[in-house]
């Protein structure tokens, strides 16, 4: 009889402190979706606190294609990660982990229940179904390609993503250079015949330089795999290649400007700190290119490849 009447006691007084708000949660992460979670959680009697003590349930909220991620800590300090589709659904979720009434004989009234009809408040209105987050990122990598001419080249590219709805818009800019070790790795120089009349010298092999560089508009799809993300994307744009040889007193240098299209698929995987490892692999085609020889003061220059694979490592600040 007396173990009947401590458990009801202690289910009272557990009841009213939830009623009383002194159930307590540390919030972080995504500033918009937070605030949203807080003002449901403020229905159901639970404060967001800003220091953890012992004990206090921590949650970071962030935004997914799907909803909002959730990353528990509960209070033995192990990590539960939800998915739920919107901030009304989250606080219920973050009740369930932070409430210790629930044990309550079934017969007993519970909060949800009373708590079903929400007061009117003033303010931002909470979405029902958020779409997919909004969020600016910024890339940069390194980036190794192999040209259609069998040339191999290194080079660094610089990019930026914006988050519209399931896709990302962004643009790229790559640099790249030709290490002349593989495929064409000279210019064919002939000098011209002398004022007697002599026939042309024997033709000469020299080393050349060829610099490239492109901008290219691009969207991707980032579909979600596990804590990361993987999809295809493309780009469209322009580019442009330098050539130049020197033998001596004598040079020749040809340029070519032309469109770019090109396909990817990315990998991108979360690090810390916002920061996300990059992992891309680019085919791009050049449909203009001028593949046939330049022949330009005396020096025979390799034509423009008509293609390249490039592979390429970084890193990225901001959602995928």
């Amino acid at each position: 009889m007396i173990a009947a009447v401590v458990s009801q006691l202690v289910a009272v007084l557990a009841f009213a402190a939830s009623a009383d708000g002194t159930y307590s949660v540390v919030l972080t992460g995504d500033s918009e979706m937070a605030a949203a979670v807080e003002r449901s959680l403020a229905f159901r009697g639970v404060r967001v606190v800003s220091f953890a003590e012992t004990g206090t349930v921590q949650v970071r909220v962030q935004p997914d294609p799907l909803g909002i991620r959730l990353a528990i800590h509960d209070r033995n300090g192990q990590l539960v990660e939800r998915m739920v589709a919107n901030a009304e659904i989250a606080a219920a979720v973050v009740e369930s982990w932070v409430r210790d009434d629930l044990a309550r004989p079934l017969l007993e009234p519970h909060e949800i229940a009373m708590t079903q009809v929400a007061p009117i408040v003033t303010g931002t209105p909470v979405p029902a179904h958020p779409g997919a987050p909004f969020g600016t990122s910024v890339t940069v990598a390194g980036e190794t390609s192999v040209a259609t001419d069998g040339s191999l080249w290194m080079g660094a590219a610089l990019g930026a993503c914006v988050r519209v709805g399931w896709s990302c818009v962004g643009l790229q800019i790559q640099v790249a250079g030709d290490t002349a070790t593989t495929g064409h790795v000279g210019a064919r120089y002939t000098a011209p015949p002398d004022s007697s009349g002599a026939g042309c010298q024997e033709p000469q092999q020299r080393k050349l330089t060829r610099l490239g560089a492109e901008a290219l508009l691009t969207a991707d799809l980032p579909l979600r795999i596990g804590a990361g993300t993987l999809g295809p994307g493309i780009g469209l744009g322009a580019g442009w290649l330098s050539t130049s040889a020197v033998l001596d007193d004598h040079g020749a240098t040809e340029t070519a400007v032309g469109l770019r299209a090109a396909t990817r698929i990315l990998l991108s995987w979360p690090l810390a700190w916002g920061l996300a490892l990059d992992v891309g692999l680019w085919a791009d085609i050049l449909p203009f290119a001028h593949t046939n020889k330049f022949t330009k003061g005396g020096f025979d220059l390799p034509g423009e490849p008509r293609g390249f694979l490039r592979a390429g490592l970084g890193l990225r600040y901001g959602p995928p």
